[in-house]
Order: C-alpha cells, then sequence, then structure tokens
C-alpha cells in the first residue's frame, strides 16, 4: 500500500501487466497442480512417478509461457520497458507456480503446517524486502523495476527452500521423462487447466479492460488497484481453506464416504470470517482508504487516536476509492462459496461441469464489463465482479446439492443467518467507545458472533483429522 502511494498512477500500469502475467498462468501449470494433489492424496506411491515426469514437462511449459507472455505483450501495444517489466514479472510467475505445484505435494502427504508456513514465507520475504527498499537502501528508488525485483527474489527464495524441504521429508527421484506417461498426465490434466486459465481470466481481465478502455485507465486503474489489494488478502484465507480441504475432499471421496458433515462446518466457518470481516471493511471504508492510501503531506495520520481526515490532501482520490472498495470487498463472500463447493466439486474429479460455471462467469463478467465500465469505470468492473461471484457460486452450491445428495441443514442455516445478523447489529454500537476498548468490543463481538454461526463440535471434529493426517 506504501509503494502504490509512492507510485501513484504508474502502479496502474503495473497492476495491469501483473494481472496479464496471472493471466497466462495457465501455461505455466496446464492444471497439473491441482490434478496431482488430488491423485497423490488418494495414493501417496503414485509421488515418485509423477515428480519425475512432472518436473520435466513444468520446465518446457515455463519456456512456452516466457515466450507467449511477451508476444500477447506486443500485441496489446506495450512499450519495450513494459515488455522487460512484463519478462521479470512472468519470471516470478514461474516461480510462484512452482512453488504452488511444491506446496500441492506438502498438502497432498497432509503435511498442512508445512503447506501454511510456504503459503506466507514468499510474502513475509516481499515484507520485508520493500521496508528495506523504503527505509533502508540508500541512493535506491522505489519504483516498479524494484518493487517486481524484491517479488522476484521473495518467490526464487521460498522454491529453492520449498524444494529442499520436500526432498528432504521424501524421497524424491531425479526429474526424468516417460513421453507415454507426460501424454497421459496432460490429457488428464487439460480439463484441470481449462478451469484455471477460465477463472483467472475473468478474476484479471478486470483490471486490463479498465486500463484499454478509459482514457483515464491509469487512474482508474490504480484506484480499483487498492481495492483489489485488500480483496486478495482475505482471498489468501479463503485459498488456504481451499487447499487444505482438497485432499480431505479426495480421500473422503475415493473411500466412499458422505461429505455432509465436512462440507457444513467448513463452509460455514469459512462463510463466515470473510462475511465478518468484509461486514467490518465495508463499515469502516472510509477509514481503511483513508489509512491506506491517504496523503497526508506533513500532517499526522491520527490526532487524538483518530484519523485525521480533514488533513488528507488526495480527498478526491480517497472518495473514489472508498465507493469502488465498499462494492469490490463484498465479493469475497461469493468467492468463499466458490472455494468450498467447487473445490468438492473438484475433488469428485466432475471438471466437465466446472468448466461450464467458469466459462459462462467468464462470458458474463466480460459482456458486464463491456456495458459497465465505459459509464461508471472501476466502479463498474467492481459491480461486474460481484454480480459473476455471485451467480457462479449460486450455481455451484445447487450442482453440489444435487450431486452429492447434501441435506440443506435449515437450524445450521438459521444459527448462521443469525450469528451474522448480531455482528451487523453489534456494529452499530461501536462509535460509543474509545480506539482500544472498540478494538476489544469489536473482538468480542466476532467470537460472540461465530459462536452463534458455526458448530464448534463439528471445527474440533475437523481439527482432530487434520491433527492425525
Amino acid at each position: 500500500m506504501k509503494v502504490q502511494g509512492e507510485l501513484g498512477e504508474e502502479y496502474g500500469t503495473y497492476f495491469a501487466l501483473l494481472n496479464l502475467s496471472a493471466i497466462l498462468n495457465i501455461a505455466l501449470d496446464f492444471g497439473i497442480g491441482n490434478f496431482n494433489n488430488r491423485k497423490v492424496a488418494a495414493n501417496p506411491g503414485r509421488y515418485s512417478n509423477y515428480f519425475q515426469n512432472i518436473s520435466i514437462i513444468r520446465l518446457f511449459l515455463a519456456l512456452v509461457y516466457t515466450v507467449l507472455l511477451q508476444l500477447v505483450g506486443i500485441a496489446l501495444g506495450y512499450d519495450n520497458q513494459e515488455l522487460y517489466l512484463l519478462f521479470i514479472l512472468g519470471i516470478c510467475q514461474v516461480f510462484l507456480s512452482s512453488l504452488l505445484y511444491v506446496r500441492s505435494n506438502f498438502t497432498a502427504f497432509g503435511k498442512f503446517k508445512l503447506d501454511s508456513l510456504f503459503s506466507v514465507l514468499d510474502r513475509l520475504l516481499m515484507i520485508g524486502g520493500v521496508v528495506y527498499l523504503m527505509y533502508y537502501s540508500s541512493g535506491v528508488d522505489v519504483n516498479i523495476e524494484n518493487f517486481i525485483f524484491v517479488q522476484f527474489y521473495g518467490y526464487g527464495i521460498s522454491l529453492i527452500l520449498g524444494v529442499a524441504v520436500l526432498v528432504f521429508i521424501e524421497k524424491t527421484p531425479y526429474p526424468k521423462l516417460n513421453k507415454r506417461f507426460a501424454k497421459v498426465l496432460i490429457r488428464k490434466s487439460a480439463p484441470y487447466a481449462l478451469i484455471v486459465v477460465l477463472m483467472a481470466a475473468y478474476h484479471y481481465s478486470d483490471s486490463i479492460m479498465i486500463e484499454r478502455m478509459l482514457e483515464d485507465g491509469k487512474y482508474q486503474n490504480a484506484l480499483y488497484a487498492q481495492s483489489f489489494r485488500v480483496l486478495m488478502a482475505l482471498n489468501n484465507y479463503a485459498y488456504l481453506f481451499a487447499v487444505l480441504l482438497l485432499p480431505m475432499f479426495s480421500k473422503m471421496l475415493s473411500n466412499k464416504e458422505s461429505v455432509q458433515s465436512l462440507i457444513g462446518v467448513s463452509s460455514s466457518l469459512l462463510i463466515y470470517g470473510v462475511s465478518a470481516i468484509s461486514i467490518l471493511l465495508f463499515y469502516f471504508a472510509k477509514d481503511v482508504i483513508t489509512a491506506c492510501y491517504g496523503d497526508f503531506g506533513n500532517g499526522s495520520v491520527f490526532i487524538n487516536d483518530k484519523l485525521n481526515f480533514t488533513g488528507v490532501l488526495n480527498t478526491q482520490e480517497i472518495i473514489d476509492s472508498v465507493e469502488i472498495f465498499t462494492i469490490l470487498i463484498l465479493g469475497i463472500i461469493p468467492m468463499s462459496v466458490n472455494y468450498c463447493f467447487g473445490t468438492l466439486i473438484t475433488a469428485s474429479g466432475n471438471m466437465k461441469l466446472l468448466n461450464k460455471v467458469a466459462f459462462i462467469s467468464l462470458v458474463l463478467n466480460v459482456i458486464l464489463n463491456f456495458i459497465l465500465i465505459p459509464k461508471f469505470g472501476a466502479l463498474g468492473a467492481a459491480l461486474s465482479s460481484i454480480i459473476t461471484q455471485a451467480v457462479s457460486g449460486i450455481v455451484q452450491v445447487l450442482f453440489a446439492i444435487n450431486m452429492f445428495k447434501l441435506k440443506i441443514d435449515c437450524k445450521l442455516l438459521i444459527r448462521f443467518v443469525l450469528g451474522i445478523l448480531v455482528f451487523v447489529f453489534g456494529l452499530q454500537f461501536n462509535a460509543h467507545f474509545d480506539l482500544v476498548l472498540r478494538l476489544l468490543y469489536l473482538s468480542l463481538l466476532g467470537f460472540f458472533s461465530l459462536f452463534i454461526s458455526v458448530n464448534f463440535t463439528g471445527i474440533i471434529k475437523m481439527a482432530k483429522d487434520l491433527k492425525h493426517r
């Protein structure tokens, strides 16, 4: 956030390049990560054979991805400097994708603590790099290039450490390609690849369309990036749930066990968590955006434990950003629904269904963007995003109920809604407290609402199952 404040509209260009590299990320993985996770979780003995072949295949895909990324960048009209930045971002995506593959093996073996560690290690390294860049380096400018290289080293170091740990905990053979196995692997992982590219397209196409369709595209994209970054921070929490659930669902389905209890507990816990946080951020949207992106000049950010709103110099930017934020941040709620029920459908191997849902979502999102972005700018993209996520979530829930014969627990549903309502109602009284007491009040309110919303007996059972894996 501090970096975006330093870079200003220049960050809009970086954000578009970053999302372009993410959309084409499918050429790096081709769905192999999810396929590997599901297969190795069901039968750990497959690991050696899979690792031998996948390592070589991923190296080839990395080369294809790097060339493809540059060709698309040229086609979109980026200049030489932007193409150079796009190349470095592409290498970052190679490192990240490889790290995710390593983590897929950790979760497949039930090493959830290791997966959790490596899910944050790259970010901790990058935070350290940014802090050094901004406060302790001498003679080094804070610009897009240096910011990208911080990511380069963060992902690269994490990948090296991840591979070293994987080799240490599990007997890992040298890479070796079996052409017949490779053909079968790519054919079977293709449906997983398609779902990834479709989901990436409707997640990340917004920023590219904003930048290319609007005259003030860089400014609007920078505003969108402010809210999108907070959304993706929450998304990491939801994604971590999905990573943990995929091998659990896969094993249960392979053993023909009922997933009724696990989907009920996991969905209520995840959806309550993201709902409470997104509602809280919605309620304090002006405070959050002002604290993160407000330009106070030489003035104080806080006066008497309160934000110095009158001292903000970029008032109009804050107003525009808050409007986008209040819409976009609520999108994490349907996104968490997608993670829960989409992961369950993925574990069953029914990728054809998920691909149809993702394709419809992509078409809907692009159509809405073409209609809403010219009229409302980045706000239109935010509206498109939340509508698309909601439609996708509802469809996946309905399909999951039908496929797995899930029963709707009305008692649990009523408890969940009641807990959310208690949380929303309780927020109305927070203004009566000073800053310290307010934080304590909000924490207690969150835990009280959680106690109402979620079945703790089921959570304890799920935690024990994770512990014994």
